[in-house]
């Protein structure tokens, strides 16, 4: 029989293109994932990865495995959610994980809901970005993944997770100082997310699109200290509304919108997804879990 966690190592490895992806997703070391895939070539008793210069890549054999790995994952899914609705009550854990906004802004009322509706159900949270999100999410470490999508950069389509549309969210672009030029903007002090995230990523591209090269003096995935900075009059930023959800005040909003042509504007938003795996919807403590958040965001 083969074992079903390795078949598991094989697909990501073939996904994420490298056994470091695949140890950063699993927190292992990449010497931990080659012993896994070396014993599964010798279950099989067939070559199923082979050294391409630096990448490490499957064998067509190993590429049939992989395919044959998400087949078992999602059976597996179905299994379990079969199992859970034969039981009279709800219960288990359910592991949920999101960016610091929209935990601040959403976390305590979803868990409440679920305490009232589902009183045998455990909650487990923890704090992450989307791209690391997703990351738990496949590693199996994470249920369910609150993540974003930013506008002109849709995420790949992925088969391995299913995706639940919860809100699209405004990002508006505050100046610390009163901007009368357009042409100003290359010359004020930003402050970004940080470097290589989607959000990092997306914002650059709109002040590339409004014909300026952002000069970027600080980093942070906080929002509250992209805010303060605006409000000190230290940078400007791309503020989402949920921030004024957080302990800020609406009234406290920076003073100096930036106005943008109208196609820059446009493009001044984010998509907002609750993502499971394939399958993982189905178990009853993780539907409810994602009922309770769409009716949360919803209000």
């Amino acid at each position: 029989m083969l074992n079903v966690h390795r078949l598991v190592l094989l697909r990501e490895l073939d996904s994420r293109g490298s056994l470091a992806a695949v140890a950063r997703a699993h927190d292992v070391s990449p010497a931990a994932i080659s012993q896994h895939l070396s014993q599964l070539e010798k279950d099989v008793g067939m070559t199923l990865t082979e050294r391409v210069g630096r990448r490490i890549l499957l064998t067509p054999m190993g590429k049939r495995l992989a395919r044959r790995a998400d087949q078992v994952i999602e059976i597996l899914e179905i299994a379990e959610a079969e199992i859970d609705s034969a039981r009279v009550q709800v219960h288990g854990t359910v592991r949920l994980c999101s960016f610091g906004s929209f935990a601040v802004s959403y976390f305590a009322d979803i868990l409440r809901r679920m305490k009232t509706s589902h009183p045998e159900v455990t909650v487990e949270f923890t704090l992450l970005e989307p791209d690391a999100a997703i990351t738990s999410l496949l590693g199996r470490r994470t249920d369910v993944a609150i993540t974003d999508e930013f506008s002109g950069r849709p995420q790949p389509v992925d088969t391995e997770r299913n995706s639940v549309h919860l809100f699209r969210e405004p990002m508006v672009a505050y100046a610390p100082w009163e901007i009368t030029d357009p042409r100003e903007l290359g010359e004020v002090p930003w402050v970004f997310e940080t470097s290589g995230t989607m959000a990092s990523e997306w914002a650059k591209g709109i002040c590339r699109r409004a014909g300026f090269e952002p000069k970027i003096s600080y980093e942070s995935s906080d929002l509250r200290f992209h805010h303060d900075l605006v409000q000190a009059g230290m940078a400007a930023a791309f503020l989402p509304d949920m921030v004024f959800d957080n302990g800020v005040n609406p009234l406290d909003r920076p003073k100096h919108r930036i106005e943008w042509a109208d196609d820059v504007a446009s493009q001044l938003y984010r998509d907002v997804y609750a993502v499971t795996r394939r399958g993982g919807h189905l178990r009853p403590a993780i539907a409810a879990l994602l009922d309770h958040t769409i009716a949360a965001t919803a209000e």
